[in-house]
């Protein structure tokens, strides 16, 4: 399978990075082919792997080519919204998107998932999670059963969700942040590092904290060029 990745620094060569191991270490057939990017300020590479095209270019590129897969993660915790929007511009149909599951992490046979969805080293989604598009899960992170998810969700690294919960769209949970069982997270949260969510949150909060809470509305800072 061949990969274009619609993203830059951070988390895209992360998963590029992933990618590559999972080829070298566990034999996956698996090949990042580049990155999809207008902000060329680091040149026409980033790591080793080269920017392809811009990223309202890359369908037109690559729809002819049907072995040719695309991720999705061009991310930012204060514009998840504006990202998203940018996604659903693009038009790349769902089916074109992958979903990349590292050899090293545990997903149980009874996990149900759409489309775009990558779950990185070390990872375990346990059983009944019902995941829906373009959810991120960062290494060693894990999921509770008998979970909903929908669409859109960013999970740093060594998260931990609960089981029987909810979550919603757009959301952001931080470094080593926790999620109690049970709870309801709806759209647009932004959980910060170290936190250990107990109760309901949402739309658009930012909580953090230990029990966490609320501590108002998203600050939007002005978008950089992606």
């Amino acid at each position: 399978m061949k990969i274009v990745i619609i993203g830059g620094q951070g988390t895209p060569i992360v998963i590029a990075d992933q990618m590559y191991d999972a080829s070298v270490r566990f034999g996956m057939d698996i090949e990042v082919l580049g990155l999809a990017l207008d902000d060329h300020t680091m040149g026409n590479e980033i790591s080793g792997y080269p920017i392809l095209c811009g990223i309202r270019e890359v369908y037109d590129k690559f729809k002819h080519d049907d072995d040719v897969k695309f991720v999705f993660s061009l991310y930012r915790s204060d514009h998840i919204r504006e990202r998203t929007a940018i996604l659903q511009s693009l038009n790349i149909p769902l089916e074109r998107f992958c979903n990349f599951i590292h050899p090293s992490a545990m997903v149980a046979r009874s996990v149900k998932m759409g489309h775009g969805n990558i779950v990185l080293a070390n990872c375990v989604i346990n059983s009944n999670a019902m995941l829906g598009n373009f959810n991120t899960f960062n290494s060693g992170t894990l999921i509770g059963h008998d979970i909903t998810m929908g669409n859109n969700n960013f999970f740093a690294a060594q998260v931990t969700v609960g089981s029987l919960l909810s979550i919603g769209n757009m959301n952001f949970f931080g470094l080593n942040s926790s999620i109690k069982g049970g709870v309801h997270i709806g759209d647009g949260v932004l959980v910060g590092q170290l936190s250990n969510v107990t109760k309901d949150f949402g739309p658009d909060e930012v909580v953090f904290g230990n029990p966490a809470h609320s501590h108002g509305a998203i600050n939007k800072k002005p978008e950089k060029k992606y």
